[in-house]
């Protein structure tokens, strides 16, 4: 998988992403099935989670300072790794929301600050090897597999209780991890830029990028915090919910392994314009049809096209948008405005509107999304 010289460096990137992302394959799905279990309604549950994304709007552009203060990327990532394991232990004995929200404020200091700081110390660790960024970043997607499978099979085995224990163990195993990661200079440039990242950022096709990707993490919410309790109430258990979140990130390994180039062959138009039509369908099955597992198992394959080939596509976008020395500032910018801000009020709207409607509308609410942005979409290709 990686040549002899690669190894030292790409393996503990592996594992990183491998214990990093089971800890969000047991957190996301599960988490929310367990503040039901302890009794705070679906409002709070939308806050708690919205917490996570809300708070990647702007801590992430802190951590990115600080790391180019002190010049030590691997250092400030165990920081926020070991900061991230010690704030989610004392979730294991409260079940107040109030004091769930402080310890969730705590964590996501932490948490969100790790996604972008991992991608930024993986693309520059290996820019001098033969070793592409997604065969890293199927280390995380495999993670997430074993966890959501293996987290179905603990919740049916010993009860939803087990879901912060199991997300104590993983954070345990990457601040292990973490100390094996490969330190990397950091870089400052002197040189007086003729551009700015503000010009950048406001020419219209970076904007349209930008609502796009706002648009599509926002569809993605009532997926993100309800699709286990969607599915807990429709009678499934906690195995089979495991297996059907499974199968959507296998078949995005598979992309990620044998198909990262074959996107350069496509109009990024036309890539985007499928996310979105499967993202219309996709949502609204899930929300009428979940009863059928086998619309389900269509829905979860269509994951590889709403949630894994929008991100290579986007990942794509920003190196070309932005020029090397500002593609940190524009990662960053992907992160606060698409997946916190646009994620974080989709998860708070999901809570409300699951409240006051039901399941089915949470996500016709979601199908709607993904529709509002494929109509933008053509109308910004018509002018």
């Amino acid at each position: 998988m990686f040549s002899e010289n690669a190894r030292p460096v790409a393996w503990p990137l592996f594992f990183f992403y491998f214990f990093f992302c089971a800890l969000i394959g047991v957190m996301m799905p599960y988490i929310s099935v367990y503040y039901k279990s302890i009794g705070l309604s679906a409002s709070e549950i939308g806050r708690l989670m919205s917490t996570f994304t809300l708070s990647g709007i702007l801590i992430p552009h802190f951590w990115g300072w600080l790391t180019a203060k002190i010049g030590l990327p691997k250092r400030i990532l165990q920081f926020a790794i070991l900061g991230c394991f010690i704030a989610v232990i004392p979730f294991n004995w409260n079940d107040q929301f109030e004091t769930l929200w402080l310890l969730t404020c705590t964590m996501a200091l932490f948490y969100s600050a790790l996604i972008p700081m991992t991608d930024s110390l993986a693309v520059r660790s290996i820019r001098n090897l033969d070793v592409p960024y997604t065969r890293l970043r199927v280390g995380g997607s495999i993670g997430y597999v074993v966890a959501v499978a293996g987290g179905g099979f603990l919740i049916g085995q010993f009860g939803i209780a087990i879901v912060i224990p199991t997300m104590c163990v993983c954070l345990a195993l990457a601040v292990v991890t973490s100390f094996f990661l490969k330190e990397q200079a950091y870089e400052v440039s002197t040189q007086k830029e003729s551009i700015s990242f503000l010009s950048l950022v406001k020419t219209p096709e970076s904007m349209l990028f930008f609502v796009l990707a706002f648009l599509a993490f926002m569809s993605h919410a009532p997926f993100n915090v309800f699709f286990a309790v969607h599915l807990s109430n429709l009678g499934y258990s906690g195995e089979h919910i495991g297996l059907l979140m499974a199968l959507g990130v296998v078949i995005e390994i598979v992309l990620f392994l044998f198909f990262g180039n074959t996107i350069k062959h496509f109009h990024v138009v036309h890539i985007i314009t499928l996310c979105f039509i499967c993202g219309i369908v996709r949502w609204f099955l899930v929300g009428w049809f979940a009863s059928n597992v086998w619309v389900l198992v269509f829905t979860q394959l269509l994951h590889c096209i709403t949630f894994a080939l929008f991100h290579m596509v986007s990942i794509e976008q920003i190196r070309r948008l932005f020029p090397e020395r500002f593609a940190g500032q524009g990662q960053a910018m992907y992160s606060a405005f698409a997946i916190g801000l646009g994620g974080g009020i989709g998860m708070v709207i999901t809570g409300y509107l699951w409240e006051w409607a039901g399941g089915e509308w949470a996500f016709t609410a979601a199908s709607l999304t993904s529709a509002l942005a494929l109509l933008i979409l053509i109308m910004s290709q018509s002018r």
